[in-house]
């Protein structure tokens, strides 16, 4: 597999942290509680950050991946993850 070059810098980080936080999810945020109510609405956001806070560890445990023949072997991508965790090598 081709080793791609990463490109980013804590600038392009930051930018695409901000973009994804100040997005239509936040737009939309204060009409979806209001429709929920005071009890339903926090606990749904409650809801929804353990379902992301879950995502993001499963991603940073995807980071590296364990072989018991060649060691640990840090993924470069998502793609790679996923080639290296789904793909067998066995016939």
């Amino acid at each position: 597999m081709k080793h791609v070059h990463k490109r980013g810098t804590i600038w392009t980080a930051l930018a695409h942290i901000i973009t994804a936080v100040i997005g239509s999810g936040v737009l939309s945020l204060a009409w979806s509680i209001s429709r929920l109510g005071w009890i339903a609405g926090p606990l749904t956001m409650l809801a929804f950050a353990s379902v992301t806070l879950t995502s993001a560890f499963l991603l940073c445990n995807c980071y590296k991946s364990s072989d018991p023949n060649n060691g640990v072997y840090r993924n470069g991508s998502y793609l790679d993850a996923v080639q290296r965790i789904l793909v067998s090598d066995a016939p």
